[in-house]
């Protein structure tokens, strides 16, 4: 059965998750600072602490999807329709980004060689943000074994038997990755991540959701917001402070062995299960104040595929013309602040205009039906 069905907190939460993507994008240039000074130190920090995105927008996937496909559904159906949200973007940006370098700063990358479009499509390294939809593809694949697996699993009372497995399984597969990356190459690591159980429990604790909705509102409305806040916190606080120490102690990241982020992997759920909770908390909390402000915000969620697709060629964009107007780089402080509001703002207004532009919408997903 498939149901019509959409939660107000999904577009709150997707534009939380978009601008903290854009936050990763922007501060990852860190790297480009040539002494480990406080302003990298700070990068790093909001780079590792912003990371929550991936894990939000993979929980709102599945949230969705298992409200709305229930019981019996035509898998053809499901994916025709998850094709038309996925691959026209995906191809049409996989190509887009292998022609033009947005790494720092924007230009021309040359014309890819057969094996770096394969490379390119089949891992999403086209550019930096593409290997989410290697990611997604996968989960959506296997969502209809997913869910009648969960399903299973729920009848008979252990679906949080279920999710501590897969708590124990990603922590274990990610770790595993980064062990693997130090010691037989990093290769091994770029594919390992960007498999599915990477962020299968993720993917499995949105479904537990959207099969229980009421119940998981009911009890995070149970705690503590006060507690809740102060869970997230701390988990950002700790797993920012494992890469800020790593980086400090070795003097760069490239004199950081991988192994050092196994801390990290292991530490990771501990800080996204609670921003989860904040965030639906926070969404709750704009959506009862309403005005302008919340639709704002339910404005930027709803457009947040789109910003998602294109703010890395308007971060590149942007960091050129400042960089060539101000004489400033990314070794200075004030470019990251100013370069993160442009490309807030940019990316939002172009993919608004592009959304009208025939045909233009489906390829940042702008033409899908929304709501699910």
């Amino acid at each position: 059965m498939v149901l019509v069905v959409w939660f107000r907190e999904v577009d709150y939460m997707r534009g939380v998750a978009a601008l903290a993507v854009i936050a990763v994008h922007v501060s990852m240039n860190y790297t480009r600072i040539p002494d480990v000074n406080l302003l990298a130190l700070t990068n790093v920090f909001i780079y590792i602490a912003a990371h929550f995105a991936v894990p939000v927008f993979i929980f709102i996937s599945g949230w969705v999807l298992a409200a709305r496909y229930t019981g019996e559904f035509s898998i053809r159906e499901f994916y025709q329709r998850r094709a038309k949200t996925i691959l026209i973007p995906y191809l049409f940006f996989t190509a887009l980004y292998l022609l033009i370098a947005v790494e720092g700063t924007i230009g021309f990358a040359g014309v890819p060689s057969p094996e770096r479009v394969a490379e390119a499509l089949l891992l999403g390294t086209g550019a930096y943000h593409l290997w989410f939809f290697a990611l997604i593809i996968q989960l959506y694949l296997l969502f209809p074994l997913i869910v009648r697996g969960y399903g299973l699993f729920d009848r008979f009372g252990a679906a949080l038997y279920l999710l501590l497995s897969l708590l124990f399984l990603v922590v274990l597969w990610n770790t595993g990755a980064h062990l693997m990356g130090a010691y037989l190459g990093p290769e091994w690591y770029t594919v390992l991540i960007r498999l599915f159980p990477s962020y299968l429990f993720y993917f499995v604790l949105g479904i537990h959701v959207g099969r229980h909705t009421d119940r998981f509102r009911s009890t995070l409305r149970s705690l503590s917001p006060a507690w809740v806040l102060a869970a997230a916190g701390g988990g950002a606080l700790l797993i920012g402070g494992v890469w800020v120490a790593a980086v400090a102690l070795s003097g760069s990241l490239a004199g950081t062995s991988l192994a050092v982020f196994c801390i990290y992997r292991i530490l990771e759920p501990l800080y996204y299960v609670p921003v989860i909770a904040v965030l639906v908390l926070a969404a709750w909390l704009l959506d009862g104040g309403g005005g302008e402000m919340a639709g704002a915000a339910r404005s930027f969620g709803d457009h947040s595929y789109g910003v998602y697709l294109i703010h890395p060629l308007v971060i590149a964009a942007a960091a050129t013309l400042w960089i060539s107007l101000t004489g400033l780089s990314w070794a200075d402080g004030l470019t990251y602040p100013v370069i993160f509001v442009v490309a807030v703002l940019v990316s939002y207004a172009v993919v608004r205009v592009l959304a009208g532009v025939p045909y233009a919408g489906w390829v940042l997903g702008e033409g899908r039906v929304r709501r699910g």
